[in-house]
Parts: structure tokens; sequence; C-alpha cells
């Protein structure tokens, strides 16, 4: 049950996040500013962990997160602080 509260609550802060960005796409040059590559690394950590949840793949998965997070933040303009709070609220220690 701990996992999918962990899945639901990471899912939820990247479509969050995504929305946001997603959202000042068109205001931003794309040679300037893209999240493209660390989105794609936090899609691996998902499937990393969702496929063997370990502590490491937890952690692993949260610092991906906020890197995807750093991204859009700088893309967008946002703050995003209460992802990363939620993201840094999630205990790895379960696994």
């Amino acid at each position: 049950m701990r996992k999918l509260k962990l899945f639901t609550i990471l899912t939820f802060v990247v479509a969050l996040t995504s929305f946001t960005f997603i959202s000042c796409e068109e205001e931003v040059a794309s040679a300037v500013c893209s999240t493209e590559s660390a989105y794609d690394n936090y899609l691996e950590a998902i499937n990393k962990f969702s496929s063997n949840p370990t502590r490491s793949n937890c952690n692993n998965l949260k610092n991906k997160a906020n890197a995807f997070i750093d991204a859009a933040e700088r893309c967008g303009g946002i703050d995003a602080s209460s992802a990363h709070n939620t993201i840094n609220s999630i205990d790895c220690s379960d696994f």
C-alpha cells in the first residue's frame, strides 16, 4: 500500500509540474530551455522503482523528480517549492 501511495504522490507532482511547464511552453524558446532530458531521466527512474522498489531506487527516483522539477522551474519561471517539499517528504526507509 505504501508503494502505491508513493507512486500516486510522485505521479501527481509530475502531472502538476508538467502542466505548469506545458502552459508556459509557447513562451520559452526551445533552444534556451528544455526539460526533455530531465523528464526522460525521471520516467526511467519511475520504471526502475516500479519494477524493483528498493531504498536505493526510491532515493534515485526522488533525486530525478527534484531534477525534473528544477528544470521546469528554470524553464517556466515558476516556484515549485511545494512540489519539492512533497518529494522530499517521501520516506524511502520502508524499502
